[in-house]
């Protein structure tokens, strides 16, 4: 047993029966707790003897660890009740594949069982996509979206949000700058009591701004003395509370920073009521550590030694809560030790089957051990940061100086959109004449954008996400995030996106609110299937149907939010069926899950239609490698550019070939990962019809945008006779992926050759800077090479509406120069390569303003 000092052993023993069973090791953790804030307290409070001191913090002590108790019994009924939820899930869905019923709650599959897509993932997006999107909708509903983007008022608002959580006065601001601190502080604090339901314990902190960043490598530069000078005058004293050493507790906090783990820099939590290991509760619930002063000193930090501005602090906060939230909410209070003891629940099950036991436990260690680990995000936590932010920057980089025609290599979104919706029971053709007449529209109003809001699908080019259609990589923040914001903007990507997303989540929440005025035997058998995937079936459709309509553009929409004001009467009765006994917290239980199935179901398919990696694709490409290592980097250079196609693949292939009812084969001695992708396309039940319509579509809108980035280009169309010419459509149209590009053409979708396909950008363009010093130091360098190799990779250079009067009035002549005679080679290229001709020569039409070339 441990020995305490007499005169502490009474407050001791009052820690030991609040909290009941602690170990010594833990009671040493409380002495030490005990000694710090008697310090403190007597230190404030110079005429008070020591053990009155100690005594009062020993009682504070006793408080919380009463609390912590009461937290700690809270979250094992959390923990055995998600516990059986997921080992049920399996056992009732996919008990001849448990493997793939683990890995369906994870990251979802495509297979027609119920709940195969409302899967931890979809869950994370949808809840984080809920947040962002009703605060942009917000801010765009006040018109005050472009004010907060431009950053010259973050000090102000930053001050706005502070006063107002002091309760002071804010009359001398701008009122601009008052909405925005409103309209931030109320999704805040959503995202906060979503969490608290979930299982974490987090208080409602005065004065508090947003989710504080801070930049190791600024840190380091600075080293901890100039560190701590700078924030010693920007804290308040609240930080220091039970500190008895300042200068300790602050070299606590730098050295949590600049190695990455500053979750809780200084002290571990005491009694907090919440055990185990990589206990993500505790994590959300620790108290904050470095509390400033106000709003302009917390502003002063944050230009000084953040990572972004105020607007991206924000919405990074709202994104982390969204996905923790939604981890507690389907995994429990400490996600990863009770995955385990699930898993080890559902392997007890095949002991008696050695050979599906062997490939269960292969799949745990190998696939679903990725899958877990991109759910939780140890995927996206560096383990050198200097080193992931140089490598996230250099693909930022070859994004920008090769993506500056995305928009036309985009056409084949329009068939791939439709073929989603027909997979929802909507017509084909009749979608794609929406989703052109979409196009027209652009965003949408003002009534269609609050709709959207509330399934999450909204304006992602004003939340920076364009870029992950393109990439697995999605962690980029900062001064590259928002030139990347920029540059998307004026390809048009971003336009089309939004736009498209706009349209198909639009469509889809009109076609629910027409097919709710049937029942569900009335309803069509495709959306039921959809539906169902989302554990959405008879008794859910009753109590959705009950929803009142939203009204825009003449037309009803069915939404989340109307899920309030379905009848407690039909709620209780929904419980009742079930066996739950009826209260409050069950009626608020239950709205919540409806509320959740829906906007999950209408986000995570508009992902399907507007492709973009989820989860499980990330997880592929990045096979559970972190950030900031050898292998995660070199894993996420090869992968740049080769997201899409893998999501073709992942998704729209894969929804084709399993989504309809098909069976995969057992887990037995000839298990074999890939094994079911060929069962299907032997005698699966996908639907052929679907697959060819698809096929042909993506090569038609294919052909459209060879033409296209032919005419930007200046050259003729490829013959349309030429059977090369439409297995070149085909690879454009997303059909056959970028393995292809290269065989029929000079160049890949996005600019690069062989090398720059197969290995990434990155490395193509580092293997054509060694070709070329070594050329130099032969001295068979060409000046041209050089000249093309620096315009390919010089972002903003290569906008399709740009680079074509560039290359005309400059740049031809600039090359030609250099490389005298290489216009007409590359003519000769062109002609032999692909039959084409230009409408206006190079060598004959090009201008030479300065003079060079001639």
């Amino acid at each position: 047993m441990a020995t305490f000092p007499a005169g502490l052993n009474a407050c001791v023993d009052a820690v030991r029966n609040a909290v009941g069973d602690i170990s010594d090791e833990e009671l040493q953790e409380v002495f030490s707790e005990l000694r710090s804030r008697t310090q403190a307290i007597k230190a404030a409070n110079e005429a008070m003897d020591l053990e009155t001191a100690a005594l009062r913090a020993a009682d504070e002590l006793s408080r919380q660890a009463e609390q912590a108790a009461i937290i700690e019994k809270r979250n094992a009924l959390i923990n055995v009740r998600r516990r059986a939820e997921i080992v049920n899930f399996v056992r009732e869905s996919f008990a001849d594949r448990p493997d793939l019923g683990v890995e369906s709650l994870l990251v979802g599959t495509n297979l027609a069982r119920r709940g195969a897509r409302l899967s931890v993932a979809a869950e994370q997006k949808a809840l984080t996509d809920r947040y962002l999107g009703g605060l942009l909708a917000d801010l765009d509903r006040e018109n005050l979206t472009a004010f907060l983007s431009k950053g010259g008022s973050d000090a102000e608002i930053s001050d706005a949000m502070w006063r107002l959580g002091k309760d002071r006065d804010v009359s001398d601001l701008n009122p601009g700058s008052v909405k925005i601190a409103k309209i931030i502080q109320r999704y805040q604090e959503l995202a906060r009591v979503d969490a608290n339901r979930a299982g974490a314990s987090i208080g409602k902190l005065d004065g508090y701004i947003t989710r504080q960043s801070h930049d190791a490598d600024k840190l380091r530069r600075a080293g901890f003395s100039q560190w701590a000078n700078d924030i010693l005058p920007l804290l308040d004293e609240t930080t220091f509370d039970g500190v008895s050493d300042r200068n300790d507790y602050l070299r606590s906090a730098y050295n949590g920073i600049v190695s990455g783990n500053h979750e809780r820099a200084g002290q571990e939590v005491k009694a907090s009521g919440f055990k185990g290991p990589a206990n993500l509760a505790k994590k959300m619930s620790q108290n904050r550590v470095l509390h400033f002063r106000d709003g302009l000193a917390w502003h002063g930090y944050n230009q000084k030694y953040g990572t972004g501005n105020l607007r991206e602090a924000v919405i990074r906060g709202l994104d982390l809560a969204g996905q923790n939230t939604a981890t507690l909410r389907r995994l429990g209070t400490n996600p990863e030790a009770n995955m385990e003891q699930a898993l080890d629940a559902i392997a007890d099950t095949m002991r008696d089957d050695p050979l599906k036991l062997r490939a269960f436990d292969n799949a745990r260690r190998g696939a679903l051990a990725n899958r877990m680990k991109e759910v939780t995000g140890q995927t996206r936590i560096p383990e050198n940061a200097s080193f992931a932010r140089v490598s996230s920057n250099v693909r930022a980089w070859q994004s920008m100086s090769k993506l500056g025609g995305a928009l036309l290599s985009s056409f084949s979104d329009l068939p791939a959109s439709a073929s989603e919706l027909r997979y929802q029971g909507q017509s084909y053709l009749g979608s794609m004449g929406r989703l052109m007449g979409g196009l027209l529209k652009g965003r949408g109003t003002q009534e269609q954008k609050q709709i959207l809001s509330g399934f999450g699908v909204y304006a992602d080019s004003m939340r920076g996400e364009i870029a992950r259609r393109f990439s697995a990589d999605d962690t980029m923040g900062g001064r590259m995030s928002r030139m990347m914001n920029h540059f998307f903007r004026l390809n048009g990507l971003s336009w089309w996106t939004d736009a498209n997303k706009a349209s198909v989540g639009l469509m889809m929440s009109h076609h629910l609110a027409d097919a709710s005025k049937r029942q569900w035997g009335g309803v069509d058998s495709n959306l039921k299937r959809a539906l169902g995937l989302y554990d959405i079936g008879d008794a859910e459709w009753s109590l959705y149907r009950q929803i009142p309509m939203r009204h825009a553009d003449g037309r009803d929409y069915l939404t989340p939010d109307g899920v309030d004001d379905i009848p407690d009467e039909a709620l209780s009765g929904y419980l009742t069926d079930r066996g739950i006994r009826v209260s409050d917290s069950s009626l608020a239980d239950v709205r919540e899950q409806l509320r959740r199935k829906l906007s999950t179901y209408v986000n995570d398919r508009v992902t399907y239609a507007v492709l973009e990696p989820d989860a499980r694709t990330r997880s592929i490409m990045n096979q559970g490698t972190q950030r900031g290592t050898v292998p995660g980097e070199l894993l996420r250079f090869l992968g740049q550019f080769k997201s899409f196609p893998v999501t073709f693949i992942q998704k729209t292939l894969g929804r084709e070939l399993y989504g309809r009812g098909y069976t995969p084969g057992a887990m037995d001695s000839s298990f074999r990962a890939g094994r079911d992708f060929v069962n299907a396309l032997r005698n699966g039940n996908g639907e052929i019809l679907g697959l060819a319509q698809l096929m042909v579509w993506t090569t038609a809108f294919g052909y459209m945008s060879m033409v296209a980035k032919d005419g930007v280009k200046g050259r003729s169309p490829r013959d349309p006779s030429d059977p090369k010419t439409w297995m070149a459509a085909m690879v454009q149209g997303g059909g056959l992926g970028i393995y292809g590009d290269f065989l029929f053409g000079e160049a890949n979708r996005f600019g690069g050759g062989v090398l720059g396909t197969l290995a990434g950008p990155s490395i193509g363009t580092f293997s054509d800077t060694v070709t070329l010093w070594q050329e130099l130091k032969s001295g068979d360098a060409d000046a041209g090479s050089a000249f093309r190799l620096a315009q390919n990779n010089t972002p903003f250079m290569n906008l399709f509406y740009t680079r074509a009067a560039l290359d005309y009035l400059f740049f031809y002549s600039v090359q030609e120069a250099m490389s005298p005679g290489s216009l007409r080679r590359t003519e000769r290229r062109i002609q032999k390569d692909n039959a084409q001709t230009f409408l206006l020569r190079p060598s004959q039409n090009y201008a030479d303003p300065l003079g060079i070339a001639r």
